[in-house]
């Protein structure tokens, strides 16, 4: 299923969302300026490579977070953007500037740790934004369980939209990654997309959100509240 657009309205403006998905357009822009050989040698230097890190984290410390803002392609980059620009933009509402910026780095970096406890390949470099952005649903998840999204759900060889609650569509994106990853496991990987940063990514997202659902979406209904009354 693609998503195209969420109708919950942002109530404040998503700084830190948009700053996130600028940064990841210039360095995909990066990417693709870049000739070949000097291409491949910038997303190495910037990738989260565990053999190395673990080696000499002091001097790979960065990798963790700079690989959030590599992809390995249109395909990639377009997917993760979509669903950042679609989903962030209320978590960050709910959770804060500040809060949002943090939860974050710190679930991209937790998923990369989920993906390599399960399947542990440390020479591997693993890129994208893919986990950060999996906590992002998790917490939509937990804090806008019924806004409706409109998607676009296979049908044969059509596409068809359809708006659904966020539960919905959010419960059959995991499950997508959970059988996804069950088959990496038991019969080997088929690609090379990072299951378990995903699924790891999403239950932070979800167990942060929960954990403090009431808090975050009373501030998000006074900000409304306020902006209501800033209008009249």
């Amino acid at each position: 299923m693609i998503p195209l657009r969420d109708h919950l309205r942002s109530k404040g403006f998503p700084f830190f969302n948009l700053v996130l998905l600028g940064f990841n357009v210039l360095v995909f822009v990066r990417q693709l300026t870049l000739p070949e050989a000097a291409a491949l040698e910038f997303t190495l230097e910037y990738a989260f490579i565990a053999q190395r890190f673990l080696t000499d984290p002091l001097q790979w410390w960065y990798t963790p977070f700079t690989t959030l803002f590599l992809h390995g392609g249109f395909v990639h980059f377009i997917g993760n953007m979509l669903f950042l620009f679609i989903f962030g933009d209320n978590v960050e509402d709910a959770l804060g500037h500040l809060r949002y910026l943090f939860f974050y780095f710190f679930a991209g970096a937790l998923s990369l740790a989920v993906q390599l406890i399960v399947m542990p390949d440390l020479s591997t470099p693993v890129i994208g934004a893919s986990g950060a952005i999996s906590a992002v649903l998790g917490a939509y998840l937990v804090l806008f369980p019924l806004a409706r999204v409109t998607t676009l759900i296979p049908i044969g060889i059509f596409l068809m939209p359809a708006r659904l609650p966020a539960f919905v569509f959010l419960f059959a994106w995991v499950a997508l990654q959970a059988f996804s990853g069950y088959f990496a496991v038991m019969a080997g990987p088929f690609d090379n997309v990072a299951y378990f940063a995903h699924i790891g990514g999403f239950l932070y997202g979800f167990v942060i959100a929960l954990a403090g659902r009431r808090r975050y979406l009373e501030k998000f209904r006074r900000r409304g509240v306020y902006r209501v009354y800033r209008s009249r």
